[in-house]
C-alpha cells in the first residue's frame, strides 16, 4: 500500500507541473477520483479541462470517454447504438463498446445543455451506476463522472443533477501579466502529452479507495468529530446537501491522501486544516468563493487568521495616516508571522495564504 500511496502523489506532481495554474483543479479531480465521486469544472471554454481529464486518464491508464452534449445530441451517443443485427433478428440490444457504460472516466462537456433523455439517463448513471435499458438494468463501469459546463443551472429541474456532482472547481482565464508563463506551460503541455505513461493503473485507484474507506470507517467517531463542527459553522454561509455533507470524511481523507499524508500523519490539526481545504470544493456558485474565504480567514489554525486582522487593522492605520502606530503593528505582525510559518500544519496546508499575506506585508512596509 505504501507504494500506491507515493504514486498517487507522483500523479499529483506530474499534473501540477503540466498545467498552468491549475493546483485546486488537479487536487479535486484527484480526490473525487480516489473517492469514486462525480466532479464538475465550472468556466469559460479554453482552460483546459477537457485535457485535465485526458491527461489524467492516461497516467492512471483509464479508458475514458467524451462527448459534447447538445439539445440534438441522441442517447445513443452517449450510451452506445441499437445492434442492428440483433434488431433483425428481433432483439433489441445495445453495442456498449466505446460508450460511457464501459469507460473508466467519462468527461460530458456542457453537461446541463443536454436533452431530457440524457439528463434522465444521467441521473441513474451518477447516482446508480446503472442504466435502465428497456426492460434490463445495466451496470455503468464508469469509476468517476466529469463534468464541464460554462455555467450553473438556473432551471429547478437541472438542480437535482447538478447536486450530483458534489466536488466542485471553478477555473478561470489566465491574467494578462501571466500570458508568457502561460504559453510556456501550454506549450510544454502539447510536448510531453503524447509521451504520458501510466504512473498507476484504475485496479490499483480501486485497492487506495477500499483503503481509503477502510480507513474512515475504523477511525469515524475521531474523524467525525473534528469534522462536523467546522461543518456546521461553515452551513451559515455557504449551503450544503444531506447527501454531501455525509461524504465529507472520505473526501478530506482522499484529499489528504493525494496530498501524500500517511495515516501516522493524520492528527487532529491535519484533519481540521484538510476539512477547511476541502470546503473550498463543496461551494455552489462564484458568490459563495468570497463566503469561502471570509469563512477560512476567521478559521484557519495557528496565528493566520489573527494576521489578517492585523493586516486589515494596518492598513486603516496606514489610511490615517498614523504611521508611527502601523510601524509598530507592522513590526508584530512580522513576528507572527515567524512563527506561523514555523508551524508545520500551517506551512504545509496554508501556503497560498502564507504567501498573500507576505506579499501584502512587504507593501505595507513599503508604505510606512
Amino acid at each position: 500500500m505504501e507504494d500506491l500511496l507515493q504514486r498517487i502523489v507522483q500523479v499529483r506532481k506530474v499534473l501540477d507541473g503540466l498545467f498552468f495554474k491549475f493546483s485546486d483543479e488537479v487536487t479535486a479531480s484527484l480526490t473525487a477520483v480516489l473517492t469514486r465521486e462525480n466532479f464538475i469544472l465550472i468556466g469559460p471554454p479554453g482552460t483546459a479541462k477537457t485535457m485535465l481529464v485526458a491527461s489524467t486518464s492516461k497516467l492512471l491508464k483509464a479508458r475514458w470517454f467524451y462527448r459534447l452534449l447538445t439539445k440534438f445530441t441522441e442517447i445513443e451517443e452517449v450510451i452506445g447504438p441499437i445492434d442492428v443485427v440483433e434488431l433483425l433478428k428481433g432483439n433489441v440490444k445495445r453495442i456498449y463498446t466505446n460508450s460511457i457504460v464501459e469507460a473508466d472516466f467519462a468527461l460530458l462537456d456542457e453537461i446541463f445543455n443536454a436533452s431530457s433523455a440524457i439528463l434522465n439517463t444521467m441521473l441513474t448513471i451518477l447516482n446508480e451506476r446503472v442504466i435502465y435499458d428497456g426492460g434490463s438494468i445495466i451496470p455503468v463501469k464508469t469509476w468517476t463522472v466529469f463534468g464541464a459546463t460554462n455555467r450553473i443551472p438556473d432551471e429547478e429541474e437541472l438542480q437535482a443533477l447538478y447536486d450530483r456532482f458534489p466536488l466542485r472547481v471553478f477555473t478561470k482565464y489566465a491574467n494578462p501579466e501571466e500570458t508568457e508563463d502561460l504559453i510556456k506551460a501550454g506549450l510544454r503541455l502539447r510536448r510531453e502529452y503524447e509521451n504520458l505513461a501510466p504512473i498507476m493503473s484504475m485496479d490499483e485507484v480501486k485497492k487506495l479507495n477500499e483503503y481509503i474507506q477502510s480507513y474512515v470507517y475504523e477511525n469515524m467517531n475521531t474523524i467525525v468529530k473534528h469534522i462536523s463542527p467546522i461543518v456546521a459553522s461553515y452551513l451559515d454561509h455557504v449551503v450544503i446537501s444531506n447527501r454531501t455533507r455525509v461524504k465529507v470524511p472520505l473526501y478530506v481523507v482522499s484529499y489528504l491522501t493525494v496530498l501524500g499524508l500517511r495515516p501516522p500523519d493524520i492528527d487532529a490539526a491535519v484533519v481540521r486544516a484538510g476539512t477547511l481545504k476541502v470546503l473550498k470544493y463543496l461551494v455552489k456558485d462564484r458568490e459563495d468563493l468570497s463566503e469561502y474565504e471570509s469563512f477560512l480567514a476567521t478559521h484557519m489554525p495557528g496565528n493566520l487568521s489573527v494576521l489578517y486582522d492585523m493586516v486589515n487593522e494596518i492598513k486603516a492605520l496606514i489610511s490615517n495616516n498614523a504611521l508611527s502606530i502601523a510601524k509598530e503593528k507592522l513590526k508584530e505582525a512580522y513576528e507572527l508571522f515567524e512563527k506561523s510559518v514555523a508551524d508545520p500544519v500551517t506551512y504545509r496546508f496554508f501556503q497560498v495564504e502564507i504567501e498573500e499575506i507576505k506579499s501584502t506585508l512587504e507593501m505595507l512596509k513599503s508604505q510606512v
